[in-house]
């Protein structure tokens, strides 16, 4: 079935006005030319019409006195009516004119023939004597007038026809007029008002937190691309909507594990406490299995109490503070962090040069390199994999390039724009929700450095970050800043 388009059906609103208003004004103006037409014709009959009365009247004149000035009034009329006669024939030649109209000149020359035949034969001298030439001039006079008068009343008649012909035309052209803009309106509003008013009230429910849909119909346009457009938007902001649900779920179970690890270590001071003290009282040479397991559980304490001193930072909030690190203490923070992380037959290796001094903040730092870390062993769906975190000195020696790399399933190429976006992940949502990459990119903004990544679909992946390297003058600046800061609050 054949459907428009917006854009379509406002074109052809368009041009159908276009068009109708172009055909009202043609008919209009060829409308305005009869007029006009009949207007000349009007005023050429009044003139001749006049005409014939000036003729009768002097006519009368000359009857009665028989002055020669009357006379050659008369045959003066006569020879103006002869050239108005052949204008008023021109003007009614695509005309309808009454049939007797043609019979004018004729009874012009007629009469003109007449008048002076009944000058010489009746006036002076016959003048007591019965002239049949008087009645004959009279006759012919009143046609005259008859018929110039027939003439007008025709033109009048024409003039009335054209008038009320002029009214109908008027009071159609409105009707179509107020049809064609009821058409239009009722297209404007089934096409563009009407759907807008749905999207503003989807708008207002997603508002109140109702995330509906609205349905689109199967006419192809811009409102259908609209609403499709309206609809993933609201399935993104439900779907990222669950996604905050579980970060403060997340929160939440941080906030929890902070307390517990902080309860943790209590026991765990206990334990090492008591464990070095039967250390100092036990004979190692006389029970060297009890000393080991006693050795064993002290070093097992004391590394647990480091897991729970590292959660306890990583989950304390604190502001944004730079220093100079030593890159090698953050990747051992790390690998002590993730180390419960890391499945049987995955390797965590690392390649990191001592003297690479970062200013930076340490935890900020660690949160990035372990949401990367983690992100490269949670790429390798089964084991055997490697992920080595390595890192070098630029050529110019002012910058650090940190690489990240895994031998997992890689990226695909339609996704590596938006892999920094928020709550934008290509996990279940067991496994991410989305925000760690672009907690990692806030991160390394914020330490004036830059993150990219390369990736190849079945070939793993490689996370590049390129921080400053220290060289005294960041302190200088942040001190600076401090200053500034300090001065400001003064």
């Amino acid at each position: 079935m054949f459907f428009l388009n917006l854009r379509q059906k406002m074109t052809g609103c368009f041009c159908l006005h276009l068009l109708f208003y172009i055909i009202v004004g043609v008919t209009f103006l060829r409308d305005f030319d009869r007029f006009n037409d009949d207007v000349i014709v009007l005023m050429h009959a009044g003139n001749l019409s006049n005409l014939s009365l000036e003729i009768r009247r002097y006519e009368k004149n000359f009857i009665i006195s028989h002055e020669e000035e009357d006379f050659d009034r008369v045959i003066e009329y006569i020879d103006e009516a002869q050239k108005t006669v052949p204008q008023i024939i021109d003007d009614l030649k695509i005309m309808p004119q009454p049939t007797h109209l043609q019979n004018l000149t004729f009874k012009l020359a007629a009469y003109k023939l007449t008048f002076r035949e009944f000058k010489e034969e009746c006036i002076p001298e016959n003048e007591g004597v019965e002239c049949s030439l008087r009645e004959k001039v009279r006759s012919l006079g009143q046609d005259l007038v008859n018929i110039s008068e027939d003439l007008v009343v025709f033109e009048q008649a024409k003039m009335s026809d054209f008038i009320t012909e002029l009214k109908g035309q008027i009071i159609k052209t409105f009707i179509f007029l107020v049809l064609l803009s009821i058409f239009t309106i009722t297209i404007l509003y089934t096409s563009i008002i009407k759907p807008l008013k749905r999207v503003e009230n989807a708008a207002r429910d997603i508002a109140n937190g109702t995330f509906t849909q609205l349905r689109v119909d199967e006419k192809k346009g811009e409102i259908r691309s609209v609403f499709r457009a309206f609809n993933k938007m609201v399935t993104d902001l439900a779907e990222q909507q669950e996604q905050l649900f579980q970060v403060k779920k997340l929160s939440s179970i941080g906030t929890l594990a902070s307390g517990t690890a902080h309860q943790i270590n209590n026991p765990l001071n206990n334990i090492s406490t008591s464990c070095q003290l039967a250390l100092a009282e036990i004979d190692a040479e006389q029970n060297p299995l009890v000393a080991k397991m006693l050795e064993t559980i002290n070093q097992e304490t004391h590394r647990a109490g480091e897991i729970v001193r590292g959660l306890l930072e990583f989950s304390r909030a604190h502001a944004f503070s730079l220093q100079p690190y030593q890159l090698t203490k953050v990747i051992e923070r790390v690998q002590q962090l993730v180390a419960s992380e890391i499945p049987s037959g995955i390797n965590l290796e690392t390649d990191i040069p001592e003297d690479i001094i970062l200013f930076i903040d340490v935890q900020k730092m660690i949160e990035a390199l372990l949401n990367l870390t983690i992100n490269a062993i949670q790429a390798i769906p089964e084991p055997p994999g490697t992920v080595v975190i390595g890192a070098e000195k630029d050529a110019n020696n002012k910058n650090a390039i940190i690489i990240v790399a895994d031998t997992g399933s890689g990226i695909d190429k339609e996704h590596l724009p938006k892999i920094f976006d928020p709550f934008f992940t290509t996990k279940n949502a067991e496994n991410g929700t989305g925000l760690g990459l672009a907690v990692v990119y806030g991160i390394i903004k914020k330490q004036n450095g830059s993150i990219r990544v390369e990736s190849e679909k079945g070939k793993g992946t490689r996370v590049i970050i390129t921080l400053p390297l220290h060289t005294g003058l960041e302190e200088e600046y942040s001190l600076g800043q401090s200053e500034t800061f300090r001065c400001n609050n003064d």
